[in-house]
């Protein structure tokens, strides 16, 4: 593991709705990983780490734990913007069969492209943690969807906050994994926020028809993500982050006659996130044991990232940008 922060090895939540939440207790955790090595350019923090994880191989350059340790799975979990030199290092590592990356891979997409076609010419393994897409709960989810839960998608929106790169691609790329993919994006700076990577409200297009908005907050007063989806015989509602949903299914109603109207429906569908980082380490050996694409792939990652960068640049004019066609 590249990284000691919170994600990498920040101590684990003890609410028991969250569970394994940090990449060295999922491998901590999973009967078939061992956690081998650990990295941090902080001595002091991977000194914490090494202690709290009972890893004796602590290292403060990574290319020297690439080499001594040739590591079967790496996780990379530093600042955003070490990901391309750090991640081209390890994807050009002997012996690292598969990686496991925090998004983004790369602060342009060309650079996570081109990482993207590193990782598969090399055979080796990448998946993207947007956590979402390993969630049991959600993957049910998506089955009901493609199963023809919703009929015809009409809607998709929701809120987020704290950088249209930060969060704001978790969001994007939820929504392309449940409603398709997007077709045209354009974004809009309400917020005016004086960042680098600005939180913009966003409109998107679906191949299939289906709009998209997905609105901006604040995140200096809370934190918040939800995404609302709406089709021609129900809904769906991810609140809590994703750790609830709440379906509703169309009715007739039981004031007006002749109309029909959507009702809280009982449905076995439920929102979970528990443990989210031990079932991403569980689907990645999968990967190694059986074969297959993990279920977020690297290619995910650079489109999640274009879609955003798309936003950004249809700033420029006001005008909409076609994505990935």
């Amino acid at each position: 593991m590249i990284g000691c922060g919170r994600i990498g090895s920040g101590v684990e939540n003890s609410n028991d709705t969250v569970g394994i939440y940090t990449h060295a207790g999922a491998y901590t955790a999973c009967p078939k990983t061992q956690l081998v090595a650990v990295c941090d350019v902080d001595p002091v923090r991977l000194a914490s780490c090494g202690e709290r994880w009972h890893v004796a191989a602590r290292y403060t350059d990574s290319l020297e734990l690439l080499k001594l340790e040739r590591p079967d799975i790496v996780s990379l979990c530093t600042p955003d913007y070490t990901h391309v030199v750090l991640l081209r290092s390890v994807l050009q590592a002997s012996g690292v069969k598969a990686v496991l990356a925090e998004k983004p891979l790369a602060l342009d997409p060309e650079e996570a492209r081109e990482l993207a076609q590193l990782a598969e010419d090399r055979g080796i393994i990448l998946a993207v943690n947007y956590i979402r897409r390993f969630a049991p709960s959600h993957i049910a989810l998506k089955s009901w969807l493609d199963a023809g839960g919703l009929g015809n998608l009409q809607t998709v929106s929701g809120y987020y906050g704290k950088g249209l790169l930060n969060n704001g691609t978790h969001w994007l790329d939820l929504a392309r994994y449940l409603a398709g993919e997007v077709k045209g994006i354009q974004g809009q700076d309400r917020l005016h926020e004086e960042s680098s990577d600005p939180t913009l409200d966003v409109e998107l297009a679906f191949v299939n028809g289906a709009h998209g908005s997905l609105f901006g907050l604040d995140a200096r007063h809370f934190a918040h993500f939800e995404m609302d989806l709406v089709g021609t015989a129900g809904r769906i509602r991810l609140t809590d982050f994703g750790h609830d949903l709440e379906v509703y299914e169309v009715v007739p109603s039981p004031r007006y006659r002749g109309y029909r109207e959507l009702a809280r429906s009982e449905s076995r569908l439920r929102g979970d996130l528990k443990d989210i980082l031990l079932h991403v380490v569980v689907d990645i050996v999968r990967c190694l044991e059986e074969g297959g694409q993990p279920r977020c792939t690297g290619y995910d990652g650079v489109v999640a990232l274009e879609m955003a960068f798309a936003a950004r640049a249809s700033l420029l004019d006001g005008q909409p940008r076609r994505v990935g066609l």
